[in-house]
Parts: C-alpha cells; structure tokens; sequence
C-alpha cells in the first residue's frame, strides 16, 4: 500500500469534477492506499470547496475521506524551497510524514529537481494511476 498527499486541486478535482483524481479516491476508500494530510491541507481544502459553491453531498463525502480515512500529521518543520511559497506546506507535510508520493498537477511541486523532494516522488494523477496498475499487474493472486 503506497502511502500519498493529495494535493488542494486534485482532492478538488476529485469531487467536483471525477476523472483520475477520483480513481484515486475510490483506491482510499477502498484502503488500498493511505492518505497523509495535515491541518493546514485540510483548512485549505475545505475552504476553497466552500468559495467553490460545492454541492452538500459533494462537501459530506470530502469530510468524511479527511475525517475518516485519512492520516492526520502535524508538520513541526518549515520548508522554503518552492517557487509558489503557498506549496511548501505540502512539502512539510511529505517530509514528516515520509510520504512515497506527492499527487498533483501543480508546476511548482513538479517542477522540483527530479519531480521528488527527499524521498517523495511529485507525479501527476494519471502518471500515479497507471504506476499503481503495473504494479498490480505484476503482484500474483
């Protein structure tokens, strides 16, 4: 089980608009994978769903994923190395955590040498999916 941070956009993307940022979260709720998140993701989250007009249902079903099924981690560093300042709390956050994946669509995040920061590969929705099915395609039943 691979170990992830979703970032703002794509846990947004996942409930307003489905697509591969939903195949992930159907993997989280199914416990395939684990899902890191600090207070911080979580306040801006929520809050850009509300600027964001979200449906109840669709606002119930996020609370319930970052309330339920995800790994709550309070960053005790800071970290200023990403172009957008607004980022590096998602860095933070993979730091203490030891998260094996960033998932994002952010160019600061991706833009970062290698697309990792540590330990902690950045990669694109569809990128992550298609790893996480190679994978299982290789693991025998």
């Amino acid at each position: 089980m691979y170990n992830i941070i979703l970032d703002t956009n794509i846990l947004l993307s996942a409930f307003l608009f489905k697509g591969f940022s939903r195949k992930i979260i159907d993997q989280i709720v199914e416990e395939k994978l684990s899902l890191f998140i600090s207070q911080e993701l979580k306040k801006e989250v929520l809050r850009k769903f509300k600027e964001l007009g979200a449906s109840k249902e669709a606002s119930d079903k996020l609370l319930f994923l970052l309330e339920n099924k995800a790994i709550l981690y309070e960053p005790r560093i800071k970290i200023s190395v990403c172009r957008d300042k607004q980022d590096n709390f998602i860095l933070e956050l993979a730091e203490t955590s030891k998260a094996e994946f960033i998932i994002t669509r952010d160019k600061d995040l991706l833009d970062l040498l290698n697309k990792k920061w540590k330990k902690t590969k950045i990669v694109k929705p569809e990128d992550f999916l298609t790893k996480i099915r190679r994978r299982s395609e290789k693991t025998p039943t």
